[in-house]
């Protein structure tokens, strides 16, 4: 028979590699996902137009510009202002486009993130790594970085 708490420190052990287990299964499964979502990354792209039809703008999948058209009628409609707010339009447009089309491509990595045991389940004490890429998740949103127009910058003529 054994000792009173031989059979505790047997089941924490068996959870523990259980845990463990699990982890490399799903870094493994993630590891597998990783060549196709870069693949789709690197070739998403997402469009938007301004509400006045005037200005298209492109954008790879971080939201970065990679193309501009004009209407044909774009330079005659109006003023210079008014154009540049039709291109800064349709860029947050197309920007927010991105945004949700890299969600979903990236989405079963992040899906089998989330079912995965934490590091301080492994090992109390140690830091939360999904705290952590919560954190570092909500600091690379467009929401968190956006800013207005700073009123008081200087005009760049």
């Amino acid at each position: 028979m054994e000792e009173p708490g031989m059979e505790d420190l047997t089941s924490a052990n068996a959870e523990l590699k259980r845990m463990v287990n699990s982890l490399l299964d799903g870094l493994d499964d993630q590891a597998a996902a990783i060549p196709e979502v870069v693949a789709r990354l690197s070739t998403s792209q997402s469009s938007a137009w301004s509400a006045d039809q005037l200005v298209e703008v492109t954008v790879d999948a971080y939201g970065v510009v990679v193309n501009t058209r004009l209407a044909e009628n774009a330079l005659r409609s109006g003023t210079p202002e008014r154009l540049a707010r039709s291109i800064t339009e349709a860029a947050r447009a197309a920007a927010q486009v991105a945004e949700k089309q890299r969600a979903q491509i990236i989405a079963p990595i992040a899906d089998a993130a989330h079912g995965l045991p934490d590091l301080s389940d492994l090992f109390p004490g140690a830091p939360s790594l999904q705290e952590i890429r919560g954190i570092v998740g909500a600091a690379a949103t467009p929401e968190t970085i956006r800013r207005e127009p700073d009123s008081t910058s200087s005009d760049p003529r």
